[in-house]
């Protein structure tokens, strides 16, 4: 990996703030989805599913559902959920929902958060924006989650592990957050 790279993925900030209106190209989002298919699996069983949303309303939707349901939750999600102009989707254009076969692999979440990290890595050098999120599972708990996991085509025994939100950043990138030190994050037995 180049020295522009590395530095490229460590001022990767998770982007909360898409502009709607402004849609990813279609060839990158097809290099996008090429990273994503060659991702590594445990014994190469690919027991991941990527589903991929454009369809503004949809999306608009899938997002009031989700704040619906965290109304429901415990005291920081109705407080999140509640909040002036909160979208859990983050108006992002392009969402990509990862799921996997969880029962048929305890590797299943290695594997997609190994697909996840890719498709951001991607996106951050294509110049695009993206931001990780689990938010999106709360829809599932809905009365409509099932028509959903069919619209977006999950398989049967798959469930969604997270969604990656994608898109064009509107304004400002985010400063970096505050990280715990080295000494606390890092350990070596050499």
């Amino acid at each position: 990996m180049t020295n522009e790279a590395v530095k490229l993925l460590q001022e990767r900030r998770s982007i909360r703030t898409f502009d709607p209106e402004r849609q990813i190209p279609e060839e990158k989002l097809q290099e996008i989805l090429k990273v994503a298919l060659n991702t590594p699996s445990a014994h190469n069983r690919q027991l991941y599913h990527f589903s991929v949303v454009q369809d503004a309303a949809l999306l608009d939707h899938m997002a009031d559902l989700i704040r619906q349901q965290m109304l429901q939750g415990d005291e920081a999600q109705r407080k999140k959920a509640s909040a002036p102009g909160y979208s859990p989707l983050h108006h992002a254009p392009t969402v990509i929902f990862v799921s996997g076969e969880l029962t048929a692999s305890s590797y299943i979440q290695t594997d997609c958060g190994i697909g996840v990290g890719l498709i951001v890595a991607a996106a951050e050098e294509m110049g695009l924006a993206s931001c990780v999120t689990g938010s999106s599972l709360f829809m599932f708990k809905s009365d409509e989650g099932a028509d959903l996991k069919k619209t977006l085509q999950i398989p049967d025994n798959y469930q969604t592990v997270c969604t990656v939100a994608l898109g064009y950043r509107k304004g400002d990138k985010p400063e970096p957050p505050v990280k715990k030190s080295a000494e606390e994050l890092l350990t070596y037995v050499r």
